[in-house]
């Protein structure tokens, strides 16, 4: 055994010294992809629509990138052609938000991608019609609050998801009266489950000076991430009691809310059916029973709210109804509320055989308790319903969560300052011609 090591130890010897000295201390590296560069700023360009990457390499000598690429959004890529430590990234929309991706490349392939950092392209200094360099005097500072459900939802959380009808609201700590100004510096886009990003075509409408509420043409979309992002700070919106009105540091920010499946429910007082569309595919038909004339259910669209009942009593009492002949009291389980004047969806045991026939209700959508237990338990603030062929008048812009979704398109631009060309945008009517107790209720 020990003369079979010595022999083994002996050979190894005779090799190695045939071997050059040179040649045994060269090891031939083995070329791999570029580590991910570090970005390390993104900031608007020296001219409009642009963005300036700024990167450090993050690689041993054996991993020297020969070029970098970004991704707007996570889509396709592109070649940085500036470099070796900035990526200029042109043909942007000034104001709207974008999230850049980073990667190296040499012979062997791409580094794994570095981000998403957001960035907001924006116009250089003085170019900005509505941030001159130097600000006028005097002047005064505005802030605002932001809700997500600003048609009245009741929902207060800010991580709940929301139904494709909710309206958000900024409300402004003093007067606007440069509101195109404001509508110029704020960017609606939606993010959708597959990551690609887009504006949502629709229009800022002013509820009064300070109030302005954002309504898409159409529905928001569903199961997306919205965000509306504002470049309001510095911008001069006007003039109150005398002073300039400025945006503050914090409207130098980016709003946001989830929307949850887009749930649409239709309802046609032909058919007397009600049929739920989830994500544009329909999953339930329910017969239902509505108003009967003279207390015919409103046309239009509704929007539901946190105002459910798990139980509730309706009386005549309730309705002005004084003849002993047109007295009750009725019980009735899961009952979702749709306005203020009294309309719900609720389960009518005492209607069950006018469900899917005849109207016969005094305002509400009468169901089966299965059907109205359905509707309590899936629905969620914001969910739409939209009503036709009742007979009744539309629903109106005050009445409830759905109510300025009744504005016709034509007329809710006239409540943009940018869509109408007016920069005091029109605030008259709709919001306070007339209130509950100045119309008729409905009921069970």
């Amino acid at each position: 055994m020990h003369g079979l090591v010595a022999l083994v130890l002996a050979a190894g010897v005779a090799l190695t010294s045939t071997i050059p000295v040179a040649m045994a201390n060269e090891v031939t590296p083995v070329m791999t992809v570029p580590a991910p560069p570090v970005i390390t700023g993104v900031d608007g360009g020296a001219t409009r629509g642009q963005l300036v990457v700024t990167y450090a390499p993050l690689e041993p000598v054996i991993q020297i990138a020969t070029r970098h690429e970004f991704s707007l959004n996570g889509q396709s890529w592109s070649e940085c052609v500036v470099g070796p430590s900035a990526c200029i990234i042109g043909g942007l929309t000034d104001g709207r938000r974008y999230d850049v991706y980073l990667r190296a490349l040499n012979a062997i392939g791409p580094s794994a991608a570095a981000g998403p950092i957001a960035g907001i392209p924006a116009p250089p200094a003085g170019v900005d019609r509505d941030k001159p360099l130097r600000l006028p005097s005097p002047r005064t500072w505005v802030s605002a609050t932001f809700t997500a459900s600003g048609n009245e939802l009741g929902s207060r959380s800010k991580d709940q998801e929301l139904g494709v009808g909710t309206l958000p609201k900024m409300r402004f700590s003093k007067p606007i009266s440069n509101k195109a100004a404001v509508e110029r510096h704020l960017l609606v886009t939606a993010t959708n489950a597959k990551g690609v990003t887009y504006q949502v075509p629709g229009a800022w409408g002013w509820i009064d000076d300070r109030n302005v509420i954002f309504r898409p043409k159409s529905w928001w979309p569903g199961r997306s991430l919205i965000e509306i992002t504002s470049t309001l700070d510095r911008a001069v919106l006007g003039t109150y009691d005398g002073d300039y009105v400025v945006g503050s540091k914090s409207l130098a920010t980016t709003y946001s809310f989830r929307t949850a499946r887009r749930l649409i429910a239709r309802v046609d007082g032909a058919t007397k059916e009600m049929r739920v569309f989830v994500d544009d595919q329909k999953v339930k038909t329910f017969k239902v029973s509505l108003g009967s004339p003279g207390w015919e259910t409103r046309n239009g669209v509704k929007v539901i709210s946190t105002s459910k009942e798990a139980d509730k009593v309706y009386t005549s009492a309730a309705l002005g109804l004084n003849d002993p002949e047109d007295f009750y009291e009725l019980p009735a389980p899961w009952n979702t509320r749709l306005t203020p004047t009294g309309e719900f969806l609720h389960t009518a045991p005492w209607a069950y055989s006018r469900l899917g026939r005849y109207n016969g209700s005094h305002g509400c959508t009468n169901m089966f308790e299965a059907d109205a237990k359905w509707i309590f338990d899936k629905t969620i603030p914001g969910d739409v319903v939209v009503y036709v062929n009742t007979g009744g008048s539309s629903v109106e812009p005050w009445n409830g969560p759905g109510g300025l979704w009744n504005i016709p398109w034509e007329k809710w631009l006239k409540k943009s300052a940018l869509a109408s060309g007016n920069s005091g945008a029109d605030t008259s009517g709709d919001f306070d011609s007339g209130k509950p107790s100045d119309v008729k209720p409905a009921g069970v």
